[in-house]
């Protein structure tokens, strides 16, 4: 079977600073409104092209000794992190320190200078560090899910509420909650407790601000 060749284009490169000790990702001017949204103090997962390691002889490699020690018996590349692969693709979850302009100063990476990016995601707990939650993915109703600051909002799906009957609000988990990076679950009973909450918060607003929200489309109660 014949493979046709992949096309991806580098959004930006490492570039280290030795004297200051700095790291950071030289976003292409073209791509500089994808950076839009991140913010200082963000993860985010990085997606490096190892171009020093992209050679045919080291496509070929497929067992290596794990981080480069012979005494470690000969493994499947897939089993490592190795830059020897046949596609040299990198992965890092790094914390975002600033931002100025197209540079993002990130944690220090054993990338060397110039290395191409070729994606930046944001870090997201439930993808990216699986832990059980109550709630399976295709039980989440991603299409239906809310951004309000940096709070994400993604309720259960509802079509099989009918065989529910008997269970009590406390142990049927309703919605997923993102905040930032980190996940949680809130059953209904927790769901209506945050509600009437949220309702209280609501009616200690100053009576100008409740005004207000209520001339900008009735977003209050």
């Amino acid at each position: 079977m014949k493979f046709e060749p992949l096309k991806i284009l580098p959004v930006g490169h490492v570039r280290k600073n030795e004297e200051l000790q700095e790291t950071y990702i030289e976003i292409l001017p073209e791509f500089r409104e994808a950076v839009d949204g991140l913010r200082n103090g963000d993860w985010i997962k990085l997606v490096l092209w190892f171009h020093e390691s992209d050679t045919p002889v080291r496509r070929r490699v497929l067992k290596v000794h794990p981080y480069g020690n012979p005494k470690n018996p000969l493994t499947g590349v897939f089993a490592t992190r190795s830059p020897y692969r046949p596609n040299p693709i990198a992965l890092y979850t790094v914390r975002i320190h600033r931002i100025e302009g197209n540079r993002l100063y990130i944690d220090w990476v054993d990338a060397m200078d110039g290395t191409p990016v070729v994606d930046i995601k944001i870090f997201v707990e439930r993808y990216d560090c699986p832990k059980e939650i109550p709630i399976e993915e295709r039980e989440a109703h991603i299409r239906e899910s809310r951004m309000i600051g940096e709070v994400n909002v993604i309720p259960r799906k509802s079509g099989h509420l009918d065989e529910l009957e008997e269970v009590s609000p406390e142990e049927y988990d309703a919605v997923i909650l993102e905040i930032g990076p980190k996940t949680t679950t809130l059953t209904a009973g927790e769901l209506v407790e945050l509600i009437e909450a949220l309702q209280g918060v609501y009616e200690n607003l100053p009576v100008e601000i409740r005004d207000r929200l209520r001339k900008r489309g009735g977003r209050s109660p």
